[in-house]
């Protein structure tokens, strides 16, 4: 996204002290819409209580990129939708999530959901790509281990009771990334995602697949209404995950490279 110049010129004048950010003087609306947008896509985050923007590290170094380069990646520009908290709730009762389970979350945001099922009594691990939006988790102490990277790279191996998720959309990821999580899952386990409505009736041999890996699993999925995110069309998938799809999984966790194995046995999942 390009950053227009009076967005530009609100950000130059405002003050950093630290990880914090103050703009200055009060601006219109429109105006400070577009600079908050602007500063929450380099990692800056409105803090009511501060009164500014809080940044993971040092303000002033976060978005000296942002001012030289005039242009940002934003969230959804990422493929990044929060989930918002109702439907949280909605997916942790599907997920029929229970005190003592181990849970992840691949591409965990801020932790909307991963907060929840701590509150719930679940043993979270979180996997989020933006080091921002980890920085967040990590400083809530609720998850158990949270690592910055993409999960299409990271080693699996079944070790969850459950998985809960909302995948990007964009070039079907939400598949691949689904596919890949179910690997994570053990026997009798089950996985719950957010996922984009287009793999319902898509007839390339990626959705195909997909859907036939649902419906022999004895999984759903779901419509969910069009103002969960901004009018993108969203179905909810449950698939439990049975004793012969772990065993898959873990013949694919047998063949990882050495790398991944070796990474995996440092701690990262």
């Amino acid at each position: 996204m390009k950053i227009d110049a009076d967005v530009l010129e609100a950000i130059r004048s405002a003050r950093c002290e630290g990880a914090a950010l103050y703009l200055t003087g009060q601006l219109e609306d429109r105006l400070y819409r577009r600079v908050n947008l602007a500063l929450s896509a380099v990692g800056g985050r409105w803090d009511r209580r501060k009164r500014g923007h809080i940044f993971p590290a040092n303000a002033a170094d976060d978005i000296a990129g942002l001012l030289a380069e005039r242009e940002v990646t934003t969230d959804s520009e990422r493929g990044y939708f929060p989930t918002p908290p109702a439907l949280v709730d909605e997916i942790l009762d599907l997920a029929d999530l229970q005190a003592g389970q181990e849970v992840l979350e691949p591409s965990a945001g801020t932790g909307a959901m991963a907060e929840r099922i701590a509150d719930r009594g679940g043993v979270v691990d979180c996997v989020e790509l933006d080091p921002g939006r980890a920085e967040i988790i990590r400083s809530q102490g609720y998850a158990r281990q949270v690592a910055v990277a993409d999960f299409l790279t990271l080693p699996v191996s079944a070790r969850y009771d459950r998985v809960v998720m909302n995948p990007p959309f964009a070039k079907q990821l939400d598949i691949r990334h689904v596919q890949r999580a179910l690997r994570c899952v053990r026997p009798n386990g089950l996985l719950v995602a957010v996922m984009f409505a287009g793999l319902a009736f898509r007839t390339n041999a990626l959705a195909a697949d997909f859907r036939s890996q649902v419906r022999e699993a004895r999984g759903t999925i779901t419509p969910l209404p069009d103002h969960w995110f901004k009018g993108i069309r969203t179905v909810l998938t449950v698939i439990p995950v049975r004793p012969q799809l772990s065993q898959l999984a873990g013949r694919r966790t047998a063949e990882v490279p050495v790398s991944e194995q070796r990474a995996s046995q440092e701690g990262l999942f």
